[in-house]
């Protein structure tokens, strides 16, 4: 089992563009998998993470949210539509990850004497 948590360190942004003001143009995202149990060989819960920058498309008069009224869920939306993924589909690839680091299918070995 993991928790994920979503980290929105910056939202790029377009000081005017029309009549609006700070329109959101791309999002640096990170979501982060921590394994429930698993341990690093520091005693530190095991984590894997996924990143990247998305852009928001163009801003519409319409539906627009002004900068500070925005949510993390109406960002991670943006996220996860520029992506073309689901949050499942993100959490599923992160797991596989943990996965691969507590049960590695390929481990690097010399042989001994070398």
């Amino acid at each position: 089992m993991s928790t994920y948590t979503w980290d929105f360190p910056q939202i790029d942004t377009a000081p005017t563009e029309g009549d609006l003001t700070d329109v959101a143009k791309s999002v640096h995202w990170r979501l982060t998998a921590t394994h429930d149990t698993a341990t690093n060989d520091e005693g530190a819960p095991l984590s894997v993470s996924a990143y990247g920058s998305a852009g928001v498309g163009e801003a519409n008069a319409d539906s627009f949210t002004v900068f500070n009224s925005l949510t993390k869920e109406q960002v991670k939306s943006w996220v996860l539509a520029s992506l073309g993924k689901t949050e499942v589909e993100l959490q599923a690839m992160l797991d596989q990850q943990l996965d691969n680091l507590i049960t590695p299918t390929i481990v690097g070995k010399l042989p001994t004497g070398w």
